[in-house]
């Protein structure tokens, strides 16, 4: 019988798709292994194809697998704390103890590594003294030639600096008196070759680490002026296994690594152990070295504890070139690597403080003692806390259950000891709001409809299309700030083809702004419509404009509230004259864009209308010539604050408008609103904005418009 393991496997395997393409993949990389481990090995193009088609297979079940945990295995509550603790508390403790044993590791390296260099630098000191105490003893020489006195120097070093052999092993000794030059071991040994004094070196004294045919050496150079002439005494130390037991003494061995692409090719063919190292300098350039010396008695510290590491150190000796013109450096001549152990390090950087070192040590510990007792308490607080959070979401996860399928009755007999079991206890308030709110969604969803009826509504009240006149292109829009609009535009059929054009802002805004904006359409229109629209009454030829809009404003006055009214714009256009005769009750004057490039304001009228009883308003006529644009617009236009509390304003309108002032007039309304928007930054409208437009063509256009006209009614008839 198969195990649930293997069951499930068969189920995978038989329902999905990418399960049977997976085990058909694994089985072709299995044949692939064994033709590798009998023949000669499978052919890499086979290997390729292996590799791309298991790449997505496993792809796709991480994927699930990561969907599992997530949907199985950390659906608790209990699991996703326990899971969450150990990336917020565990994880980072352990990253922090991870980054600082690899920065000890690194530090306590590169520690080990300048420790070997100060010494070195402290044996190439010590050359330059002895060089300097050579020097000196040339002057108390009887001797005046300079075969007498190199002889008498050789004596000095033998007889005084021969018995101390061997705390400069290796020591090669260059003298050079006039023409004269002597090679020889501090031992009195005399040298085949003798060094040469470099072209770039020209000051009386040198100390350094140099590469001189093919050998890295400490060397110190001093120049002086005797009786028998110049004197030139240069003192060569080579880089022995007894030199590097002196610079490793109490850190541990040490060794140094001679290039083999490097001009120390030689030596490095002649050391005594090979190594294989390869680093990269940086710039592309690599370096491999071959050879090396390495210390002759030293041993890595025995380790004082389990977490006393062995560290390696390693830097470049970064040589001066000895032969040559010019003063250079090669970098990749050789390596320095030290091992040595973390405490050994440590104690010798402590050491150097004395008697403080206590302090530090102790310090150490007892900020050790704290954390780890910090750690303690927070793993006691984090269970008590895990266990509270959990039961308290239990029995709320068991509650919600009870209210998911309607049961608004259930309650929870939870005592509020902190914030998270106070929810039971507003876990009843919780029903009662979602009941309520239910009811007042239902409210809510009926108004919204009740709105949009209205929305529908109003839409009818505004005109469907511009009327057809001759010599004049109508366009009008609304934007409502909200579903419904309080501002109001319209256009009136008149006789002999004229065309009243209207444009009003009611106070307020929403629905009681959208049913004042209703009624004066119905006042208005009833001033020229007797129920019969087939024809246009011809009593309503005497009426003025300025008559117009006081019937309306006395209307208004005995029909609304006394807080309501309305702006407005009403104007009579004439296409036999090409004469606009017009009344404006207390809003923006609309603007009249000439031809010619002037800005004229239609101010005459009065105040607004609605709001005082017995008030009389003016009318004016004006000229309109083709070209001229008559722009009528509310305060919504002009009004509209950027983010800096300044509005549009009148003067950015005028500007819009002249830019696009031989657009067409659709065209030039939508600039207009862009404009605007651009301006708030936002799409949404502070207020209500409805502009009209009224543009003035040709003659000729207008009696092309006018046949147009005439033949599309003839049609329709």
């Amino acid at each position: 019988m198969l195990t649930p393991l293997a069951q499930s496997l068969r189920r995978e395997y038989r329902n999905h798709r990418m399960a049977r393409f997976g085990v058909w993949v694994v089985a072709y990389g299995a044949a692939l292994r064994a033709v590798d481990l009998f023949t000669a090995g499978a052919p890499g193009l086979l290997w390729f194809f292996f590799w791309v088609a298991i790449i997505p297979v496993g792809f796709h079940y991480f994927m699930r697998l990561i969907r599992y945990i997530r949907e199985r295995v950390l659906w608790r509550l209990r699991r996703r704390l326990i899971v969450t603790y150990l990336f917020i508390a565990v994880v980072p403790i352990l990253l922090i103890v991870l980054l600082v044993g690899i920065g000890a590791y690194i530090i306590n390296g590169q520690f080990a590594s300048f420790l070997v260099a100060l010494k070195m630098h402290d044996r190439v000191d010590q050359l330059q003294q002895l060089a300097e105490v050579s020097a000196r003893e040339a002057h108390l020489t009887p001797q005046l030639s300079p075969a007498g006195q190199i002889d008498h120097l050789r004596a000095f070093f033998v007889n005084e600096l021969g018995r101390r052999s061997g705390e400069y092993p290796g020591l090669e000794v260059t003298l050079l008196a006039d023409h004269v030059a002597s090679a020889f071991q501090i031992d009195g040994k005399p040298l085949a070759t003798t060094v040469t004094v470099p072209e770039w070196l020209r000051q009386q004294e040198f100390a350094g680490i140099v590469l001189d045919r093919n050998r890295i050496q400490l060397r110190a150079l001093d120049r002086t002026s005797t009786a028998a002439g110049e004197l030139t005494v240069i003192l060569s130390q080579p880089i022995t296994p007894e030199l590097l037991d002196f610079v490793g003494a109490n850190v541990g061995p040490v060794g140094v690594a001679l290039a083999q692409n490097g001009p120390d090719q030689e030596a490095a063919k002649a050391a005594s152990s090979k190594v294989n190292i390869t680093i990269d300098s940086g710039g592309g350039q690599r370096m491999n070295f071959g050879g090396s010396v390495h210390s002759k008695s030293l041993q890595l510290p025995p380790p004082t504890n389990r977490l006393d590491l062995e560290v390696i150190g390693a830097s470049t000796l970064d040589p001066f070139v000895w032969e040559g013109k010019e003063l250079r450096h090669e970098a990749t001549a050789g390596l320095v690597y030290v091992n040595s152990r973390i405490m050994a390090l440590n104690g010798q950087l402590i050491a150097t403080l004395g008697q403080l070192s206590r302090v530090y040590v102790t310090l150490f510990v007892v900020v050790a003692v704290i954390f780890l007792l910090i750690e303690l308490f927070a793993l006691v607080i984090g269970i008590q806390l895990t266990r509270s959070i959990t039961g308290t979401v239990d029995r709320l996860h068991n509650a919600t259950e009870r209210v998911k399928v309607g049961d608004f009755s259930y309650r929870i007999a939870i005592p509020a000891r902190d914030q998270l079991s106070a929810l039971g206890e507003a876990f009843d308030g919780m029903t009662a709001s979602v009941q309520r709110l239910l009811l007042e969604s239902q409210e809510k969803a009926k108004l919204e409809g009740e709105l949009q009826i209205a929305r529908e509504v109003q839409a009818q009240l505004f005109p469907q299309a511009p009327p057809d006149v001759p010599g004049l292109r109508l366009y009008a829009a609304c934007h409502a700030a909200r579903t419904v609009s309080g501002d109001y535009y319209d256009f009136l059929r008149l006789e002999q083809n004229r065309v009243g054009l209207v444009v009003g802002d009611i106070s307020g805004k929403g629905i009681s702004a959208a049913l004042l904006m209703a009624a004066i359409q119905s006042a208005l229109h009833a001033q020229f419509y007797d129920g019969h629209p087939a024809r246009v009454p011809q009593d309503a030829s005497p009426l003025s404009t300025a008559e117009v809009v006081g019937r309306l404003n006395r209307q208004l006055f005995a029909s609304t509230p006394r807080e309501k009214y309305a702006t407005f714009f009403y104007a009579v256009y004439d296409p036999g004259g090409r004469k606009l005769v017009y009344t404006t009750a207390g809003h923006p004057p609309p603007f009249l864009f000439r031809r010619g490039g002037t800005v004229e304001r239609l101010g005459a009228g009065g105040t607004v209308v609605g709001l005082f009883g017995l008030v009389s308003f003016d009318q004016a006529t004006i000229q309109l010539s083709p070209g001229d644009v008559l722009l009528a617009f509310t305060d919504g236009i002009t009004e509209p604050e950027n983010t800096f509390g300044e509005e549009f304003g009148e003067d950015r309108l005028v500007a819009v408008v002249q830019r696009a002032l031989t657009a067409s007039p659709e065209a030039l309304a939508d600039e207009i609103y862009r404009s605007v928007n651009d301006w708030t930054g936002t799409s949404e409208l502070q207020d209500d904005m409805t502009l009209m437009l009224a543009q003035a063509i040709p003659r000729i256009h207008a009696r092309e418009f006018e046949e147009e006209v005439h033949n599309s009614r003839t049609d329709a008839l």
